[in-house]
């Protein structure tokens, strides 16, 4: 079996990322693509991430490890995030990254069409609000937000 891994970025539009993965997944291999998926989260606002796992055959505890550090990144900025994966150990991956991460706005998924419209599902939604509101108290200060 060949420890053989690639990895894809897509922005089919402004507010969507996929981030396709294949191969064996470890934590240098993470390394190889974080700093290009940081890159490409830090140009857009409001973003949806779909992780495509579907290639991905086998992930250690360091790949883990490394895929929470990128997740805790995009909690910071209240990015909906959706992982697709075929394998049900790859989803049980993701779902420990999701968990672990404490990020509730990301979610493991079988089929493309649950995880796009989970994506979906942010337009318009609770944490719109949520970031709106955010962004006020921090621009004029929690006293000036309480008025």
């Amino acid at each position: 079996m060949s420890d053989a891994f690639s990895y894809e970025i897509q922005r089919p539009h402004a507010r969507h990322v996929t981030i396709k993965l294949a191969g064996v997944l470890t934590a240098p291999r993470v390394s190889e693509f974080e700093p290009d998926v940081a890159r490409v989260l830090a140009a857009g606002d409001r973003q949806q991430v779909l992780w495509d796992m579907r290639g991905v055959r086998r992930c250690d505890l360091g790949g883990r490890r490394a895929l929470r550090r990128i997740q805790h990144a995009i909690k910071a900025k209240r990015y909906r995030t959706a992982y697709l994966a075929s394998r049900p150990r790859i989803r049980g991956v993701a779902l420990w990254v999701a968990h672990t991460s404490g990020d509730e706005l990301a979610r493991p998924f079988a089929k493309h069409e649950f995880a796009m419209d989970w994506l979906e599902l942010s337009i318009g939604r609770v944490e719109d609000i949520e970031l709106t509101a955010t962004k006020l108290v921090n621009a004029r200060g929690p006293k000036e937000a309480r008025r």
